[in-house]
């Protein structure tokens, strides 16, 4: 009996420290990046602890680029800074090289995969009530905030762009457990979840969520209609598109958000810069980025010198612009280039590209 159970209780422990792992990595994720980080361990001892159940996927060009992406940052942090590496989160990028493998190590349970999907949900429903709470609790105040580049306050360290594709992928997940469940409350627990996140969503009026969720939203139902039913497309597309003027003529802050993104298109297209534009900094962090790759094009300045070399661009190029509005170049390919020169170029092109030839999508 106690032989027996003994893999009983060995699996249920390795499980429960994938669990914790992912758990804490969602609590970070919302509230605190020192607990991320403890997640991001746990993961990453699960992944040694069950690396030969894997040691199949090394044997895959696609797994080499995903340990590759966070072993470049690496190796330039060594290079650069030495010894001293682990002071700028060398530990943690340690870590990444495992993320991928855990991943895949993780059970292909479905109570397993349930728990985690509804652990994500609730964390995101929490996430998006907190936004609300403020948003309501003090309309007035926001909508006066949307007339510039505010938005309602946001977990997630106030970052609204990683809340809004985190509720998008949360509102995947939940279609995904739709399909799959079988009880009515569950099922319709799940389309009101679904219906409250593209609320919020179009209340919280992120560009790159809402992009996101249009896109989610026609792939989904692209490969879910089967047959002749395919037809319905061109119906679901043309509704799905309403949405934004539909939350254009009902919802005020959505409203004012539209229409101080077209003032920072205007100003920015024009080269001029206010300060309080958020459109037009994204759009002098791609041209930060080009000028330093156009400099160190094959070796790059290194991912730790990069935020660096990126703010000296900004003083000299843009001396009105506050230091508070100082960031890295918003394209993963740009800040690969101009970090790991020709080599971090050509990995994350190859990462984004070998899916497509590689796989019938």
């Amino acid at each position: 009996m106690q032989i027996k159970t003994l893999p009983k209780n060995r699996k249920f422990a390795t499980l429960s420290l994938a669990f914790a792992g992912i758990f804490l990595m969602f609590l970070g994720f919302l509230f605190n990046r020192v607990v991320s980080n403890v997640g991001f361990l746990l993961a990453g001892l699960y992944a040694i602890w069950n690396i030969k159940k894997i040691v199949w996927l090394f044997r895959d060009y696609w797994m080499w680029s995903f340990i590759l992406l966070a072993i470049l940052p690496l190796i330039s942090n060594i290079w650069f800074t030495g010894a001293n590496f682990y002071m700028e989160g060398g530990i943690m990028k340690c870590l990444l090289i495992l993320f991928p493998a855990f991943v895949f190590t993780l059970p292909v349970d479905r109570k397993f995969i349930s728990l985690v999907h509804y652990t994500f949900i609730i964390f995101m429903l929490i996430s998006s009530i907190y936004s609300l709470y403020y948003y309501l609790a003090d309309f007035s105040s926001m909508y006066t905030h949307y007339k510039t580049s505010k938005v309602m306050p946001v977990l997630s360290y106030s970052d609204h762009i990683r809340i809004s594709w985190a509720v998008v992928i949360s509102c995947l997940i939940a279609a995904y457990q739709w399909k799959s469940e079988s009880s009515v409350l569950i099922k319709s627990s799940l389309i009101i979840y679904i219906v409250f996140q593209v609320v919020f969503l179009h209340l919280l009026g992120s560009k790159t969520g809402l992009i996101s969720l249009y896109i989610a939203i026609i792939i989904w139902f692209g490969y879910s209609l089967q047959g002749r039913k395919k037809w319905l497309l061109a119906v679901v597309v043309p509704l799905i598109l309403t949405l934004p003027f539909i939350a254009y003529k009902t919802i005020p802050t959505f409203e004012q958000r539209i229409n101080f993104v077209r003032y920072d298109f205007e100003l920015y297209s024009k080269g001029e810069y206010r300060e309080g534009l958020s459109d037009a900094v994204r759009y002098y962090s791609l041209m930060a980025g080009k000028d330093i790759i156009s400099k160190n094009a094959l070796t790059g300045v290194g991912f730790n010198r990069l935020h660096d070399e990126t703010a000296s661009w900004y003083k000299k190029n843009i001396p009105e612009l506050s230091s508070d509005s100082y960031f890295l170049p918003s394209s993963d390919i740009v800040i690969y280039w101009a970090s790991g020169g020709i080599l971090g170029l050509m990995v994350i092109l190859f990462h984004i590209g070998f899916p497509f030839f590689k796989y019938r999508l």
